[in-house]
């Protein structure tokens, strides 16, 4: 008991002194991000391929949903195996279009 103790109190004091000097270091460039332009264009396209990866991954629910109650319709089980296969390249798709802006950005700013 007396170790978790000491370890909670060391912690506490470790993310307060942490607080302390985030707060008194002062920004570079007040009113300016302190990234780059091609790191803040990476973040914001990472972003937006994340949502259109969670979208797809919605289709292939929707799609499996789809399959699961089509009761051997024939046009159901068709249309269902569809979404999914269209999510699935999506994805593919989308994890290629983010490998390759990875690749640019970190190309272009040497890193």
């Amino acid at each position: 008991m007396k170790n978790i103790v000491k370890f909670v109190s060391l912690m506490s004091s470790s993310l307060f002194a942490l607080s302390a000097q985030a707060q008194l270091s002062k920004p570079k460039n007040p009113g300016l991000p302190d990234t780059p332009l091609p790191a803040m264009i990476m973040q914001l396209v990472n972003y937006a391929l994340g949502l259109v990866g969670v979208l797809a991954l919605g289709f292939i629910v929707y799609g499996g949903f789809l399959y699961i109650t089509a009761h051997g319709d024939d046009k159901q089980v068709t249309s269902a195996k569809g979404i999914i296969i269209n999510a699935v390249i999506g994805i593919v798709v989308i994890g290629l279009a983010a490998a390759l802006v990875n690749f640019i950005v970190k190309g272009m700013t040497g890193g």
